[in-house]
């Protein structure tokens, strides 16, 4: 009579032990997930403030905390990755 208890007890503790790993795992996911747009939403912004004034490009992308370079990179990443491009295209739409 024990013995089903015990395997019951312990599927639902594997169970919900597996549940709290898939959570954190989305959390996590959502959370890098909303970095990475909001930082494609920043380079849009950057690149929308350069566009509206090309000759203030350096200072605007030092008040960004970029380079020319780190800027650079920083649009090859969102290029490789559909969804920051999908999100750089919609806020890059918006003018400020």
């Amino acid at each position: 009579m024990r013995m089903p208890f015990i395997a019951a007890a312990v599927l639902l503790t594997t169970v919900g032990c597996a549940r709290e790993a898939n959570d954190a795992d989305t959390a996590v996911a959502v959370t890098a997930s909303a970095s990475t747009a909001d930082g494609a939403r920043a380079a849009a912004s950057t690149a929308n403030a350069i566009a509206a004034n090309p000759a203030g490009a350096d200072s605007i992308l030092r008040a960004a905390g970029h380079t020319r370079d780190s800027f650079q990179k920083m649009m090859y990443e969102i290029a490789a990755d559909s969804a920051m491009s999908a999100v750089y295209a919609a806020a890059k739409g918006r003018q400020p």
